[in-house]
């Protein structure tokens, strides 16, 4: 909140005292909004808004002395605009709604403010505020690239404990938590939420360490970090694949093996050694998650019936998930 907060207050000097720009509302409007109160994505955002806004201004000031002022006038930009942004918006640029909603509110900005003459200064003010937001937010306070990655996949790994103790998942602004939803759907909704805040801190890292000079000394501790995350997608497939078993087994006449039961009690007890450890993980913590998760390997597999072996290798396959998530005896690096 600070460095966006500076980014503003610098953009708005730039713009207003440097160039002498009489309304500069484009350059602190570009710099807040493309640094946020968020580390992820932040050159991304920063790329997308300076993109979106140019290419709402110059649609607005190409079609304004045809369309004039006005709510229809307004409604006739912002299509024209978002249909541009659609055309235009591939790869980098059209990740996310950053760039189509930047675009679509800059050029309703300029219908509503329009004053003759000043589209170009407005380009400029827009350029201005993500050059700001780049140099604050890249340049001189890049994100951390192992605490981004390290907080979204304990994220994670709470949302997987929370499954593996059944307990409910807390309401989000996707979706109220509805007493009556099926309970593989939400813990779905949920881990998949959070897989994709983990996708995102992947990108971030990848980025910052290529991007932000600071960063760069850290690329290949950040790469082999990042591979080591990259498992919690089988590690979160497998536990939803394990939930699903034991509600099946649960709704069978016979009550599920309390083996299978004390082995998911202590595929979670694991999970939440690593989630409560500091980071970066410990040797002892390691040893500790890697020796319960070998343990339960090594205990016989169960021949009462099919399907509780089903539900014994679903729970085995999470125990080696868990030891792929590990790093290796060298511990993790930062």
């Amino acid at each position: 909140m600070l460095q966006a907060s500076i980014a503003a207050g610098v953009a708005w000097y730039v713009a207003h005292d440097l160039l002498g720009h009489a309304q500069p509302f484009f350059a602190p409007i570009a710099a807040a909004v493309a640094l946020s109160t968020s580390h992820v994505q932040r050159s991304r955002r920063s790329v997308q808004m300076m993109v979106g806004v140019l290419l709402g201004i110059g649609v607005s000031e190409l079609l304004h002395p045809l369309v004039g002022n006005g709510a229809v006038s307004i409604g006739v930009v912002v299509f024209v605009t978002l249909l541009l942004a659609v055309a235009l918006g591939i790869g980098f640029v059209g990740e996310g709604m950053m760039f189509f909603n930047q675009a679509a509110a800059s050029a309703v900005l300029v219908i509503a403010l329009h004053k003759a003459g000043t589209g170009a200064e407005r380009a400029v003010d827009a350029l201005v505020g993500g050059a700001v937001a780049l140099v604050i937010g890249v340049g001189l306070f890049p994100a951390d690239p192992l605490r981004v990655l390290w907080d979204t996949e304990n994220g994670l790994l709470r949302s997987l404990l929370r499954i593996l103790e059944r307990r409910p998942a807390p309401a989000s602004a996707e979706m109220e938590t509805d007493p009556d939803m099926d309970p593989a759907l939400a813990a779905s909704h949920e881990v998949h939420r959070q897989l994709t805040a983990l996708t995102q801190a992947r990108a971030t890292a990848r980025t910052s360490v290529r991007v932000a000079p600071r960063r760069r000394s850290m690329r290949a501790t950040v790469e082999r970090e990042e591979t080591r995350v990259a498992r919690l997608y089988l590690l979160a497939s497998g536990v939803l694949s394990l939930l699903r078993t034991t509600i099946d087994l649960a709704e069978e006449p016979t009550a599920p093996r309390p083996e299978l039961i004390v082995e998911v009690q202590e595929l979670a007890q694991t999970l939440r050694i690593l989630v409560d450890a500091h980071r970066p993980w410990s040797l002892p913590t390691v040893a500790q998650a890697r020796a319960r998760m070998q343990a339960l390997l090594d205990r016989p597999l169960p021949s009462d019936s099919p399907r509780g072996a089903i539900a014994t290798m679903a729970a085995r396959r999470v125990a080696r998930d868990v030891l792929g998530l590990l790093p290796d005896a060298a511990g993790e690096r930062g």
